[in-house]
């Protein structure tokens, strides 16, 4: 009679079971712990790149009125300057001949 199944001592089954289910429902535990703490460092990540860039857009309106304004003075600025003048004086003129291009932002007052 090698072909009958191994005889299990009643219960024992149960508490294999029993056993797996609680490893699983741990393990899918601590699992899930991982993955909230990951989602809530990739979205703090993107927040602090959304407010580097800001800040960057920020310094470089502020850059911008201090040229300007006669208050700071440096061949690359002027340089960036000039090609920010240049784009808005092409958006107007592209304005003017086709009314669809909403108006350039201008910088940040502060």
């Amino acid at each position: 009679m090698a072909d009958e199944p191994e005889s299990v001592p009643p219960g024992a089954l149960g508490d294999v079971l029993q056993d797996a289910l609680r490893r699983l429902v741990h393990d899918s535990r601590d699992r899930l712990l991982r993955a909230a703490d990951d989602g809530r460092a990739r979205l703090r990540a993107i927040q602090l790149q959304r407010d580097r860039e800001a800040m960057w857009s920020r310094l470089g309106k502020t850059a911008y009125r201090l040229v300007e304004a006669g208050e700071l003075d440096h061949p690359a600025l002027a340089k960036a300057i000039g090609r920010i003048d240049a784009i808005d004086a092409e958006l107007e003129h592209l304005r003017a001949i086709t009314g669809e291009l909403p108006p350039a932002d201008p910088p940040d007052e502060e």
